[in-house]
């Protein structure tokens, strides 16, 4: 809306307790809005900290599992440098061969390899270093921990000195696993509860396969696990005191816990249910990889962790830490940061409340002052306004929102037959007539809701003339006049009379009209087997343009240049136009020719449209196989209505070559050639007029006589 003061609309003195609701709702605002940043900070703050432990859990995994990785790949390497022994090969193949039944000696090729296993097991940790003394001592004491070496058969060849329960538990594994890859004999307690672990890998010959048929034996070897293994699990320079690294596995729909735990459990002490749901350790054994934040383990204590998966093994390592010991230096920082807002929100809360109240005061005082100075300020733009409308030739005059008129010009009370003085205050009705003051009103209305600017055009009858009044509607936010006490709203009307230049626009057009249809006439007498076809076409273009809702303008151009596409055959002599007998390529060219000198005749008359374009290119085709090669769009909807138009008329025109099509078959072969020739939304418009609107009686009353066009 419009301003007419110049000015901010200034309010009345404030009502105190409104303000206070505000300054409430204000702060309640703020308090929300609070409340709701903090909690975005906590929970990106939170999130960051859960970002930075599932990096340092996972850097963790990754170290410790590759540990144990190497460990377990280092002991079979072990073996197998052993059993890749040309030596260890040799003997193993000569003994197989040889046959000394009865013999009392032990041949010198199990002395070796026993020496070898030695060596091997005291090195490898295959036994304790009290278990495994040097090679030239006395014969050693027995041990667990050992290596052994079996023939293809799975008889015991030689070993390291074992407890017979041991030696029986290593051939147990041999006859158990007949492959000819590495094998690992996974964790299991003996009999006395010691966890052992073992490896199995094959010995081939010198020059045979690697397969079971090239197997001369295999070498066994086990030992009992200590810090050896489970060692590798504690992370070096960590402080946490619930970090926790633990080897699991599955076994018969339970899950192991192989490692000692952080509670005293003991290696293999610890049995639980697989179920994802309950335990953070079933949980990462199933989905090796993952990290979860909100589970419990088997202490029942909510955890951070995170799984790898050790390549080789059946085993899972799991690396968890208790949440409440990894988040707690954030929940502090983040709790203190709470602290912090919330002080925050309640000083600029005080701060709103204490400028709100200083504000209130100052302004009170001076409300007194400003509206005596924006009285003698309005009262001035009333001055200037009416300086300025009494010296203009139209009406003007404001009129509030209960239709009374605050103010008008000279012109307006000279309309009414009225005093310029007696005219502020009487209503729209007592100015300007019922009739008319009903019109108004509502044009008023709409401006005043609309909140925009509404032009307007009235055809009033007075006595033997009619006179045309063009109206603006300004809405206002106030009306600038003195006399009224508050800041009233109301709308600007604006009236011009443009009868003479309206009249004299449709004598033209009445005109132009008559001249059309002269030329449509001398068209018709130089060919009479086309009479009356540019009417038709004229007035069939019209109801397309119409159905199609396109503008009066663009209906009344296609009209026209429908009606006017055939002036051009002015220059085709009358006996081609009249010809019978199929036409020649140089006459076809003729007729063709007529068309653009259509558009060229009429390309310097001014009309309200393209009426030249439109007759230049209605004989373009929808795909551009047209003569100008427009296509589409680039056409004017003028020039594609015409060609529908002209080729439905045509078509259920009687020609002397040929009798009239059926309106069907027509329609049909307009569908047909719809987005190739023709333009299918108008086609599709032409046929909704002839079936569904009036034009199968208007089809009718031009077959009958009855209609010219």
């Amino acid at each position: 809306m419009m301003d007419m003061t110049g000015e901010p609309p200034v309010p009345e003195m404030p009502n105190v307790t409104p303000r206070l609701y505000g300054i409430a709702g204000l702060v309640a605002a703020i308090v929300i809005v609070g409340l709701w940043l903090v909690a975005q900070f906590t929970a990106v703050d939170l999130a960051r900290d859960m970002q930075s432990w599932q990096e340092k859990l996972n850097l963790i995994a990754e170290s410790r599992a590759s540990e144990v990785n190497r460990w377990v790949e280092g002991n079979i390497k072990e073996l197998q440098t052993l059993a890749g022994n040309p030596s260890l090969q040799l003997y193993m193949t000569e003994l197989q061969m040889a046959k000394q039944p009865g013999a009392s000696a032990e041949p010198a090729q199990k002395t070796y390899l026993r020496n070898l296993l030695l060596f091997t097991a005291q090195r490898a940790g295959f036994g304790t270093g009290r278990d495994t003394p040097s090679i030239q001592a006395d014969l050693p004491p027995e041990s667990k921990s050992g290596l052994a070496i079996v023939d293809s058969n799975n008889q015991l060849v030689v070993s390291t000195p074992m407890q017979p329960a041991a030696r029986d538990m290593l051939l147990d594994y041999a006859k158990q696993s007949p492959s000819a890859e590495p094998k690992l004999i996974d964790i299991r307690k003996d009999n006395d509860g010691t966890p052992m672990i073992g490896f199995i890998v094959p010995v081939f010959s010198i020059q045979g396969d690697r397969t079971i048929g090239g197997m001369i034996g295999r070498i066994i070897g086990i030992k009992t696990i200590d810090d050896n293994l489970f060692g590798l699990l504690k992370h070096p320079g960590t402080t946490e005191k619930t970090l926790e690294s633990v080897l699991l596995r599955t076994n018969d729909g339970k899950l192991e816990y192989l490692s000692p735990l952080l509670d005293g459990t003991a290696a293999l002490g610890k049995q639980a249910p697989l179920d994802p749901a309950k335990s953070a350790e079933a949980a990462l054994t199933q989905t090796a990889g993952n990290f979860i934040a909100d589970s419990k383990d088997y202490r029942d204590r909510t955890v951070l962790a995170t799984s790898r998966a050790i390549a080789g093994t059946p085993w899972t390592l799991v690396v968890k830490i208790d949440r409440h010991e990894a988040l707690a230096q954030s929940e502090e920082r983040r709790a203190s940061m709470v602290v912090f807002f919330f002080l925050l929100i309640a000083a600029i809360a005080l701060i709103i409340v204490a400028v709100w109240w200083h504000a209130h005061s100052q302004r009170a005082m001076m409300l007194s002052g400003y509206f005596r100075q924006l009285a003698a300020q309005t009262a001035a733009q009333e001055r200037l306004l009416r300086l300025v409308t009494d010296h203009q030739p139209e009406a003007v005059y404001i009129v509030d929102t209960k239709h009374v008129l605050r103010f008008a010009n000279r012109q307006a009370a000279v309309d009414a037959n009225m005093s310029e003085n007696s005219v502020a205050g009487k209503t729209l009705a007592d100015v300007r007539g019922y009739a008319r003051a009903e019109h108004i009103g509502e044009q008023c209305d709409k401006a005043h809701k609309d909140e925009r600017v509404i032009y307007d055009v009235q055809r009033l009858k007075q006595k033997n003339e009619e006179k045309i009044i063009q109206s603006a509607y300004v809405p206002l936010d106030h009306i600038p006049v003195a006399e009224l006490p508050d800041l009233t709203p109301g709308v600007l009307v604006v009236e011009q009379d443009i009868s003479e230049v309206v009249h004299q626009r449709e004598q033209r057009l009445h005109i132009e009209r008559q001249l059309v249809e002269m030329l449509i006439r001398l068209v018709d007498k130089r060919d009479p087997f086309a009479a009356n076809h540019s009417q038709q076409v004229a007035q069939i273009t019209y109801e397309i343009a119409k159905g199609m809702d396109l503008s009066e303008v663009t209906a009344e151009t296609a009209k026209i240049a429908a009606s006017l596409m055939n002036i051009g055959k002015i220059v085709v002599p009358p006996e081609l136009l009249t010809k019978t007998k199929n036409l020649s390529a140089e006459e076809k060219r003729t007729i063709h020719d007529s068309m653009n000198t259509a558009a060229d005749l009429l390309k310097d008359i001014r009309f309200d449209g393209p009426v030249a374009d439109a007759i230049r290119q209605w004989q373009e085709q929808w795909d551009g196989s047209g003569p100008l090669g427009l296509k589409g769009d680039a056409i004017l909807m003028e020039a594609h209505i015409i060609a529908v138009a002209n080729t439905f008329i045509g078509m259920i025109s009687p020609r002397s070559w040929r009798t009239a099509m059926t309106v069907e078959a027509a329609n049909k072969f307009l569908l047909d050639q719809s987005g190739s020739h023709f333009d299918r939304r108008v086609v599709i418009t032409l046929i909704n007029y002839i079936e569904n609107q009036n034009g199968r009686s208007w089809l009718k009353a031009v077959k009958d006589g009855k209609e010219a066009a």
